[in-house]
């Protein structure tokens, strides 16, 4: 049987970008569904099932738990999104990136707004990222779409494989919103319950704990 790690530095060289997932992949837990279950209880479980069970779309699960959020003031989002925590590798990831000239964008089907101050907090610019735009006005959310996409296989609220113009991409993540990404990425890495799906379908992938297990794997390869 061919050395998997073989196989991964035979792709590695040929790969035109990463593309990486935010919630739970970035960040050391999904901060979307942690805020859902902070702010509404267990309510938001209800359409979470539909999606995961694949009743309901990505978009319309976020419409319906965005709409079950209450007031919340300005100091307790900011003391919300202060708080989401990064595995600090990522910071070590962005720099081997630009070390090594490597396209690198975050695709998300969650928040922009805690991405961004996520990032802006990690001190990360110029990265380039695609996610749900979410609005907080007078205390209160509503959420857009800009990258939904009507061709969807999966009908994401934000299309992860539209994004992708490579020929060759490297992808890493953790879950349900990366299934159909992971399945056409030339290399893969996977954690959690992604690894968990690769492993029962046979997916070929490289299992990760940290972004310092990719590093290692991607500095083998180039």
């Amino acid at each position: 049987m061919q050395d998997i790690s073989l196989l991964y530095n035979s792709v590695m060289k040929k790969i035109d970008a990463i593309y990486c997932d935010f919630d739970g992949t970035i960040t050391k837990c999904d901060a979307v569904n942690k805020f859902f279950e902070l702010y509404t209880g267990d309510k938001w479980l209800e359409s979470e099932k539909l999606w995961i069970d694949g009743k309901i779309s990505s978009m319309e699960n976020a419409i319906i738990q965005v709409g079950l959020l209450p007031e919340i003031s300005q100091k307790q989002l900011n003391d919300y999104v202060d708080n989401i925590e990064a595995d600090q590798s990522f910071l070590d990831l962005v720099a081997y990136t630009k070390e090594k000239n490597i396209k690198f964008t975050i695709l998300s089907d969650g928040f922009d707004l805690f991405i961004y101050k996520t990032l802006e907090r990690l001190g990360i610019k110029n990265i380039p990222v695609y996610a749900n735009h979410l609005i907080y006005e007078n205390n209160k959310f509503k959420i857009e779409f800009p990258y939904h996409n009507e061709n969807c296989d999966k009908k994401a609220g934000m299309c992860k494989c539209a994004k992708v113009k490579e020929n060759k991409f490297c992808y890493i993540g953790d879950g349900t919103s990366d299934l159909c990404i992971a399945a056409k990425a030339d290399m893969l890495f996977a954690t959690k319950n992604l690894h968990k799906y690769c492993k029962e379908n046979n997916i070929k992938h490289h299992y990760f704990e940290t972004f310092s297990d990719i590093i290692r794997e991607l500095e083998e390869g180039i």
